[in-house]
């Protein structure tokens, strides 16, 4: 058979539709007289003498010939020489034959396609080591149908292929038909034998779309287009158009990526020999903390290139805008596909996942107890990277395990997973334990070992409806109810009118434990200010004093320190709440407030119409769409001259500003939220 052709780049995706139009490249050919031709430069038609450096070369050159065309390609017979290679073969069209009778089933109603044609190519290898056609038969009795993408399927029929189509049941044909996704339609003439899925599955690759799943997705898509206009899917398939990796997204995912697509999780749990369905998740963190979907994935396997054309597509989808962050699992070949495709985004793996093998790896040690603690202690509590590599070095001599390949790999890639390689960025709070959590979680429930696609995709809107209902719960909460005080300290009302329910407890958490912390000026010159914040705590039972550094500017009412949990959650410590009281600042200031965690602010992502909409979101979505088609109608008009265009312009800012102080009013009324608060309640 031809070899796998390259799917990643040659996808035709617009990011502004709903559509993906995939398309079929043949190899690039490096025959001598087609040498220099692109993948859509026009194929000189066959002529007798053509010489090509290999068989591959010829078969590629011919495919191409063909899909130009408007026709199949079949090997009709080959001949070995002496030393293994292919000396004699005839590439002809897949009309080529008559058809055969069955035995078992003389009379069936399964059409035929073969028709007799005579097109073909001979090919000879010469003394040279070059491949040149001998004879060349143009004329089909068939019709054609250039443009259109085709299947060329190169199969040896005396050894690749003992069962042609028409000796197939139709119970056979129409499950070899079902594992392919037909989107568009133009795949309806393609054939696929079952021997064909087999050699796909024994090349290394994970059949996607077998037993009526193939049909499940495509009928997922085509509703969720119905009902979702902004809804994107892009599919790969291999030279036989069988499904080899999906991705989708939907307009929801799409528009909560421009508000919390700063920090990105990869979850590749499921793609393992382990479940039935390779399911890929692209999982973010909204302003409550709670995990949000930017979108889904299905490979077959785990290579370099499924996750390069992964991470296209998902790129694509969410117009072209990267990720700050990615977590991931510490998969090689996903490591190289980020470098590929987010050369600027940081990239960190997840601690949970390596912490979780360290029994496998290191379980049949005789002093793992003793072993496992000391390695948690130089992972979780070194201060500084050179504590940590002290104290990594000082076990792997104690416990002999210097020669340990798996702990010298990791500690080489040390910067990707240890918390204090990590700490001074921004992960959006998806703390190095709680990620293995909010991977693991999104799909708790929907997703086991034996869950087939089919039973995945009758789920899938019911996972997402429970997501979007718990987001609107905790918005109405954080809207409408005050959360008390722990402190009388103003900056925690700073904080208790600005975050979320889920944000100020973590900020009040920090009020309370700055009691426990105690101060010491180290360094006091100009407008800089070091401190020395010990704190105290308990471990195992025990009191333990823990010192930060940490430094105040007082010019630009900086503050930094030494634990990095405002750079690495966005929450503010509190060893620098007990620097900010000890220089009696009044207020905090506002870089130290994040607009992600703020309760007030409007995402565009609650407004979209999705197919689990919240119930009691759908008056407003409905309004949003009906507002939206009468400013399209109105910028249709204006835009037609530049004065109508300014006027309308200036018109919508006046008009925007006293809708903000109106809608302020209203969602400071009792009244108003009256409404809300009763369905809250009914459906709780």
């Amino acid at each position: 058979m031809a070899n796998h052709t390259d799917s990643l780049i040659p996808l035709d995706i617009n990011a502004n539709e709903c559509e993906v139009d995939v398309k079929y490249h043949p190899p690039k050919e490096r025959g001598p007289e087609i040498r220099n031709s692109d993948e859509y430069d026009a194929v000189p038609t066959p002529h007798n003498g053509m010489i090509f450096g290999s068989e591959d070369e010829v078969r590629s050159y011919y495919s191409k010939y063909a899909n130009q065309v408007g026709f199949g390609v079949m090997t009709r017979t080959s001949r070995k020489v002496a030393d293994g290679k292919i000396g004699y073969f005839i590439l002809a069209c897949s009309r080529e034959g008559f058809r055969r009778n069955s035995r078992r089933n003389p009379i069936r109603s399964v059409p035929s396609r073969k028709q007799k044609c005579e097109a073909r190519i001979n090919v000879s290898l010469c003394k040279d080591g070059f491949y040149r056609i001998q004879t060349v038969t143009l004329n089909h009795n068939h019709e054609l149908s250039p443009g259109q993408i085709k299947l060329n399927v190169d199969i040896d029929t005396r050894a690749k292929r003992k069962l042609d189509p028409e000796d197939q049941t139709e119970e056979q044909m129409n499950k070899s038909f079902r594992s392919l996704v037909v989107g568009n339609g133009v795949y309806d003439n393609v054939m696929l034998c079952p021997n064909d899925c087999g050699n796909y599955i024994r090349s290394g690759g994970r059949l996607i779309g077998v037993d009526g799943d193939g049909n499940a997705l495509y009928k997922y898509f085509m509703r969720m287009q119905e009902q979702d206009c902004n809804f994107f899917y892009v599919l790969d398939l291999d030279d036989y158009l069988c499904v080899r990796n999906v991705f989708w997204a939907d307009a929801r995912s799409r528009a909560a990526y421009k508000s919390f697509g700063d920090v990105v999780t990869l979850d590749t749990t499921y793609v393992s020999d382990q479940y039935k369905l390779p399911l890929v998740s692209f999982v973010g963190v909204n302003h409550h903390g709670q995990s949000i979907l930017f979108g889904c994935g299905l490979m077959s396997c785990r290579d370099t290139k499924s996750f390069v054309w992964l991470l296209q597509s998902w790129l694509h989808c969410m117009y072209g805008v990267s990720p700050k962050g990615i977590i991931t699992d510490e998969c090689k070949a996903l490591l190289n596909a980020i470098k590929t495709v987010f050369p600027f985004a940081r990239h960190r793996w997840c601690l949970w996942h390596i912490m979780k093998k360290f029994p496998e790896k290191l379980g049949q040690h005789a002093d793992y107890k003793l072993l496992s603690c000391r390695l948690q202690t130089a992972i979780y509590d070194a201060l500084a990277p050179n504590e940590f590599e002290m104290n990594w070095k000082t076990t792997m001599k104690e416990f002999g395990l210097e020669d340990n390949e798996w702990l010298n790999e990791l500690c080489l890639e040390r910067h990707r997973w240890v918390p204090i390689f990590v700490k001074s960025e921004f992960w959006a709070g998806m703390s190095t334990i709680q990620h293995g959590e909010i991977m693991h979680s999104f799909f708790d429930g929907y997703v086991g070992c034996q869950t087939t696609l089919k039973q995945f995709l009758d789920a899938y809107d019911n996972a997402l409806q429970a997501r979007a209902e718990k987001e609107f719960e905790a918005d109405f909460r954080s809207f409408c109810i005050t959360l008390c005080c722990a402190t009388k300290s103003p900056f925690e009302r700073q904080f208790q009118t600005a975050y979320t329910h889920a944000k100020f407890l973590e900020v009040q958490r920090e009020f309370v434990g700055k009691a426990d912390c105690n101060m010491v000026v180290v360094h006091d010159e100009g407008s800089v200010c070091r401190y020395n914040v010990i704190e105290d705590v308990m471990v195992e039972g025990k009191p333990k004093d823990v010192s930060y550094g940490v430094i105040f500017d007082r010019v630009n009412c900086d503050v930094k320190c030494a634990c990095h949990m405002f750079e690495f959650k966005g929450i503010i410590c509190r060893h620098s709440l007990a620097v900010l009281s000890q220089e009696r600042v009044k207020e905090i200031p506002c870089k130290y407030v994040l607009d992600r965690w703020r309760s007030n602010l409007k995402r565009r992502h609650v407004y979209v119409r999705t197919s689990y909409t919240v119930r009691q979101l759908k008056p407003r979505m409905e309004r949003f769409d009906l507002l939206c088609k009468q400013f399209d109608s109105v910028a249709e008009i204006a835009a037609e001259f530049e004065e109508t265009s300014a006027f309308v312009s200036n018109t919508l800012c006046d008009l925007k500003e006293k809708l903000e102080a109106w809608a302020s009013h209203m969602r400071n009324s009792p009244e108003a939220a009256a409404p809300i608060s009763c369905a809250i309640n009914g459906a709780s």
